[in-house]
């Protein structure tokens, strides 16, 4: 079991929040760094499930799939089909 793995974020000049496990260039990249990520994981054939960090940001870190008021930070569809696995519509 693969547990306590990505988070990214796009807020690299807040000196108030956790800067997560990676940063992004830009908001748009999230998608491509979290593919990357995602594929190695499914990939690893001997692991048995994994439990993505994290999945909303709070109020200290930034890193989640979710702005704090809930808001996807990347279509919704697209984190869908990347975390199953699926890369096409």
């Amino acid at each position: 079991m693969l547990s306590e793995f990505g988070g990214f974020t796009h807020a690299p000049d807040d000196p108030t929040t956790w800067a997560g496990y990676g940063v992004t260039g830009s908001p748009g990249q999230l998608p491509e760094r979290l593919g990357a990520l995602l594929e190695a994981v499914h990939a690893a054939r001997d692991l048995a499930g994994f439990c993505y960090t994290q999945l909303t940001d709070t109020a200290r870190e930034r890193n989640g799939l979710l702005a704090e008021d809930r808001k996807p930070k990347a279509d919704p569809d697209t984190i869908a089909r990347i975390i199953r696995g699926r890369t096409g519509p």
